[in-house]
């Protein structure tokens, strides 16, 4: 049965959504293929059947964005060769849609550009789901311009009361002269016409899923800039990408991933990010979770741990751990019950687990060390970490290592816990290594930077939108007419 295939390894916590994938996929996919799944690989096996089926596009961007999200909530992560061959693929029906518009050319006014300004953001879920709080943050720092008249979030879904309560604590206090607003895409399928009778403005695409068509079709409309993480390749164009990660790191990825060179020189780097500023921090007592005071506290923290700790993580983090006494791991987030309990068979007192919390700010207080797992995701609760006086430990992949300097972060799982061993067992160096690191996290923490950053990439991206030929294509597709996909949004 394919749901059971599905939700094998799966985090407990996503299984709802597993099971919706399931579903979909034996409405849309012909059942001789999916049995086929059962005896082979099925990351390659969907990759295939997307490939050699006659399937309408939006069949193909629905399975293949389903895909992506199996390899985060059940593992394992998609092979560069899976990755680069889904890419071409959505990226051929994505750019056709978008060309068969026939949208003539559109001059926009360079003013205007600057100060109206339209985010597309995805689902907005809850301020502690880090691409929710994320969007409000981003649009808290442009809002921030006393010159800029016009911030919409474009977003899709219901907003909760929590989510509800962040927005109107971040963006509440701004005059109506600058212009926020939250645009729903479920509430008004319309939204983008709307939004063009509004003005020109700059789209910037922040967290919107990575196939939704609504992203090709704003590009030629506008400038449009793009955040990218988790050193993934972006299947569709923007005039700028942007993330913290080096453009020798990204172009060596995005390359493997099968991304258009095009697509690689609209890199840039920048060195903030969007967030409130820092605030004081009253420390979380030890005592009050269980925690020796003198105990030398690692930390490991995900929604998706079951997934992103493999077995060399997990034995290494255990080695450490007989290695120092007093040394105690704290796993802060969901577990599969069969790793929950070996954790508390074999490592005893020495072991201890926090399935949520709503102050992870505070509770990282306790905490001197963050160790990262080998994984491509996590930057949220590392910058977290950091801001609230624990050290990084991290490899040099993913959006953790762009998020602290050089220093301690290793080039394979050998070095990292070597690494670990320096830290735990010298405490100069552990308080030379948290200085340093949240000097560079203060710094990244810097809003007004951030603003100075994203104004240059606005420029930036007029630049380049002007010379594309102002919403023209990048570069020539030739394809069939194509299937009408479903409504962004």
């Amino acid at each position: 049965m394919l749901e059971d295939l599905l939700l094998q390894g799966a985090q407990p916590n996503y299984a709802d959504n597993i099971r919706a994938i399931a579903a979909r996929w034996e409405a849309l996919i012909p059942p001789a293929r999916l049995r086929d799944l059962e005896s082979g690989d099925l990351q390659a096996g969907i990759v295939s059947i997307l490939e050699s089926e006659d399937l309408t596009d939006d069949v193909i961007l629905t399975v293949a964005g389903d895909l992506a999200a199996l390899s985060w909530w059940r593992g394992p992560p998609l092979r560069d060769d899976h990755r680069a061959r889904l890419n071409a693929l959505t990226r051929a029906r994505l750019t056709r849609l978008a060309d068969s518009l026939e949208m003539a050319p559109r001059k926009l006014p360079r003013s205007q550009l600057r100060r109206s300004h339209v985010l597309l953001v995805g689902n907005l879920l809850d301020p502690l789901h880090s691409p929710s709080g994320g969007a409000i943050d981003y649009a808290a720092a442009l809002a921030s311009d006393t010159a800029v008249s016009r911030v919409e979030i474009v977003h899709s879904g219901e907003v909760l009361p929590a989510m509800r309560t962040y927005i109107e604590a971040r963006l509440g206090g701004f005059p109506a002269s600058r212009g926020v607003a939250l645009v729903s895409t479920r509430d008004n399928p319309d939204f983008l016409a709307d939004i063009l009778s509004r003005g020109p403005c700059t789209f910037h695409v922040w967290c919107e899923p990575a196939l939704s068509p609504a992203i090709s079709l704003v590009s030629r409309l506008g400038p449009t800039l793009m955040f990218t993480c988790a050193d993934e390749a972006p299947v569709q164009f923007a005039d700028v990408y942007w993330y913290f990660q080096s453009e020798a790191h990204i172009e060596k990825i995005w390359k493997a991933h099968a991304a258009p060179q095009e697509f690689i020189d609209r890199y840039v780097r920048i060195s903030a990010l969007p967030g409130p500023e820092p605030r004081p921090l009253e420390p979380m007592s030890r005592a009050s979770i269980g925690l020796p005071e003198d105990a030398f506290v690692i930390a490991t923290v995900g929604n998706r741990l079951g997934v992103e700790m493999d077995e060399a993580y997990i034995t290494g983090i255990e080695l450490a751990l007989r290695s120092q006494p007093k040394a105690v791991w704290m796993v802060v987030g969901g577990l599969p019950d069969y790793l929950l309990g070996a954790f508390e068979q074999v490592l005893g007192d020495r072991f201890l687990h926090v399935p949520f919390s709503r102050e992870l700010d505070r509770l990282m207080t306790t905490v001197d060390l963050f160790a990262n797992p080998f994984r491509a995701g996590g930057g949220n609760s590392a910058n977290i970490a950091v801001g609230a006086g624990a050290a990084v430990l991290s490899l040099s992949r993913g959006d953790v290592s762009s998020l602290v300097p050089d220093s301690f972060i290793a080039s394979d799982p050998e070095e990292y816990f070597r690494y670990l061993g320096f830290l735990m067992d010298s405490p100069e160096l552990l308080a030379a290594v948290k200085a340093e690191q949240g000097q560079h996290n203060a710094r990244m923490r810097d809003q007004g930077l951030f603003l100075k950053e994203i104004q240059g990439l606005v420029r930036l991206a007029a630049d380049r939108y002007e010379a594309r030929g102002c919403g023209a294509p990048l570069f020539a597709t030739v394809f069939a007419p194509p299937t009408p996909l479903a409504q962004a949004g």
